[in-house]
């Protein structure tokens, strides 16, 4: 038995998801949001909404401490990504003025949409219950805190999907094309499209919509963004397939959702889609395997596929997905992206912010990291009210030879690597700020390396 009618639950739905933001409104912008993503909203809503708010840093930004950072030194490139978040967020930060507070504000609606989107969803498949499981969903929830391009991904799919199963067509073409317009991945919405058309024995073109709206998209720009790394080969594939499949299904508790697997193919159009979601990632852009010491990878490209998959395991005994809440904090080895670990990180960051800025003021020669560093030198990132200055930044170019005697380097759990510039040298530990697994510690050299 299905239900089409929007019940309470599914306002209750949304109202959980804008609570969770409400709760840490004051989380700061981490990596790629920190980085490009919000940036360019600023820019958009600097200079008329652009096709491509690309090149020069936009003026809200500090160019003092933007331009010491490797990431920033040549402007904001152009990776060829659809504009319509970067508008929504530069609509609000061209209003309300370029803030956290603004940029918070922006994301209530897309996290309120995701939120009684996927409760909407378990609803229209039997279990209200069932689309509540994904708040139990360690990345679904960090990314309700993320300005991504990701967030307006989660809030619009679920949507589009009941759309489907409704037989509403327009309704779906119209929020397949948004959800293309937000991040290309959108495209693959076309799939279980196809799927419910051929079930009609009906030819529907605006089954075909995602695919059109990809098409206006590179006629518009010139071009598309191309992938971020292929697998290495057929058996570098299959790597690449295994962790994907271990990620959604197995971390972080969700094996015990396995009774529910069976169910899947009671709703062959919503697996197809998680199916395909899972399977192009595992194509484009996934780095758990790419050779490196970490198996760090974007695992919020997955959560739209792994939030459907989790509704539909969930179906048959929804309670069992609360034990996901358990790894909610816990920094896993696929990266920060994967629960709460990098916003915590942030969090850590903030509270160490004070500190670093007196020690600065004071004389002390302190090096931060480039991802530290740009949540210190702008204040809409939510970490420094105002620029912390006199800082030295390193990366992972910068020379062990540059840390002299009596420098203060500070370390974070996560961000840039600060091994070896530390490894070999006899240091103090100063001062240490700890968020749940995430940590920033003031390590004095004591010693030359």
């Amino acid at each position: 038995m299905t239900e089409r009618r929007q019940t309470p639950w599914v306002w209750i739905g949304g109202a959980l998801a804008v609570a969770w933001c409400l709760v840490h409104w004051q989380a700061p912008l981490v990596e790629d949001s920190l980085f490009w993503w919000v940036p360019k909203g600023i820019k958009a809503g600097e200079s008329g909404f652009p096709l491509s708010p690309a090149g020069d840093l936009p003026a809200a930004m500090v160019h003092q401490a933007a331009m010491v950072l490797p990431q920033w030194a040549g402007g904001l490139p152009d990776y060829g990504h659809p504009p319509l978040w970067f508008w929504w967020i530069g609509l609000f930060t061209s209003t309300l003025g370029p803030s956290l507070g603004s940029i918070k504000i922006a994301m209530l609606i897309p996290a309120a949409a995701a939120g009684a989107g996927f409760v909407a969803l378990g609803q229209r498949i039997g279990s209200a219950a069932a689309g509540f499981a994904v708040f139990a969903t360690p990345p679904f929830m960090a990314q309700l805190l993320r300005p991504e391009l990701d967030l307006p991904l989660i809030a619009i799919i679920p949507w589009a999907l009941i759309a489907l199963l409704d037989r509403a067509w327009w309704r779906f073409a119209v929020l397949s094309f948004i959800a293309v317009w937000c991040k290309e991945p959108g495209v693959l919405l076309v799939v279980p499209a196809v799927l419910v058309a051929y079930t009609e024995r009906k030819i529907r073109l605006t089954a075909l919509t995602p695919l059109i709206a990809l098409g206006v998209w590179a006629l518009a720009h010139g071009w598309m963004a191309t992938p971020e790394r292929l697998p290495d080969g057929p058996v570098g594939w299959l790597k690449d397939l295994m962790t994907v499949l271990f990620i959604v299904f197995l971390a972080q508790g969700r094996w015990l959702l396995f009774i529910g697997l069976p169910r899947i193919r009671r709703h062959p159009n919503l697996a197809a889609f998680a199916v395909v979601w899972m399977l192009f990632f595992s194509v484009v852009g996934f780095f758990a395997n790419r050779g490196t010491a970490d198996l760090y990878t974007h695992v919020r490209y997955l959560t739209p596929g792994l939030c459907v998959a989790v509704v539909l395991m969930a179906r048959a005994l929804p309670a069992m997905a609360a034990f996901g809440l358990l790894w909610l904090h816990t920094a896993s080895p696929f990266g920060p992206e994967a629960s709460l670990f990098g916003v915590d990180q942030a969090k850590a960051e903030r509270e160490a912010a004070a500190w670093i800025d007196s020690q600065a003021s004071a004389g002390e020669r302190l090096w931060v990291g480039t991802h530290q560093a740009a949540g210190l030198g702008q204040p809409w990132a939510g970490i420094a009210d105002t620029p912390v200055r006199n800082l030295q930044v390193y990366s992972i170019d910068t020379p062990a030879d540059a840390i002299t005697i009596g420098d203060i380097v500070l370390e974070t759990a996560y961000g840039e690597p600060a091994g070896t510039l530390l490894t070999g040298r006899d240091k103090t530990e100063i001062k240490s700020w700890r968020v749940h697994d995430a940590w920033v510690i003031a390590w004095r050299i004591e010693a030359p390396q």
